[in-house]
């Protein structure tokens, strides 16, 4: 098989929910699930020494998993102390979400020289899935699609420190609205996934600037969706 054939491979399996392969991946993922689940609470206690016995592994092997998730947001660790998943108030969301619409904007101009036929599909990929899951009414389903999707716009920027920065500002704090809000939302799903379908072609025309604007203004919209959801549940 040649090179562009792996490639290709590894492209059209890229975006599908496929189980780690370290050991401290596979630990992550079950901590994440259980966030994202609400078994494990905001502000619930993380023992690395129960946990790692409660799974019969190595503490370090624990720790590392929980600083991968500490680097994504989901919780925080505190000096000579256990840790805790993450909890946010509606005033904290607001500040991360002011923070994320100025550096994804400048995702998206930075993407915008940047888009290729592989990128595009690879984008479009994660649209047709979030299409399916809205039709499937797999909520969880389209919310992991279409954080693949802003991982890939991120990525096209060629700058890790964007990349590094909007994974922090957003994954735990999606998961975070995923905990507290109702879902489904009252919002039409697939016709969100037609807004990131207006996203990639803001980025195939049209000016940096303008595909700019775009993606704010949709952000936005979504954000304030959001907000007056948690505004109506107890986050304590």
């Amino acid at each position: 098989m040649g090179v562009g054939a792996e490639f290709d491979l590894a492209e059209e399996f890229r975006f599908q929910p496929v189980q780690p392969t370290t050991l401290k991946e596979r630990i992550a993922l079950q901590i994440r699930q259980a966030i994202i689940k609400s078994d494990l609470r905001p502000g619930s206690r993380i023992v690395e020494s129960k946990l790692a016995k409660q799974m019969n592994v190595a503490q370090t092997t624990v720790r590392e998993a929980i600083q991968e998730l500490e680097s994504q947001g989901f919780v925080v660790k505190y000096v000579n102390r256990e840790s805790v998943v993450r909890k946010f108030t509606v005033e904290d969301l607001a500040k991360l979400f002011r923070l994320r619409l100025e550096l994804e904007g400048l995702a998206m101009e930075l993407a915008h020289s940047n888009i290729r036929d592989n990128s595009r599909d690879a984008l479009c990929r994660c649209i047709d899935q979030m299409r399916q899951s809205a039709r499937d009414g797999s909520i969880a389903d389209f919310y992991y699609f279409d954080l693949e999707f802003h991982r890939q716009l991120w990525a096209l920027t060629n700058n890790e420190f964007v990349e590094r920065a909007l994974t922090s500002l957003t994954v735990g704090p999606l998961a975070f609205v995923l905990v507290g809000v109702p879902l489904p939302l009252p919002v039409d799903y697939e016709q969100v996934a037609e807004d990131h379908s207006d996203l990639v072609n803001a980025l195939e025309g049209g000016t940096p600037a303008a595909a700019r604007k775009l993606l704010e203004t949709k952000l936005r919209h979504w954000n304030n969706i959001q907000m007056r959801a948690l505004t109506q549940v107890d986050l304590t």
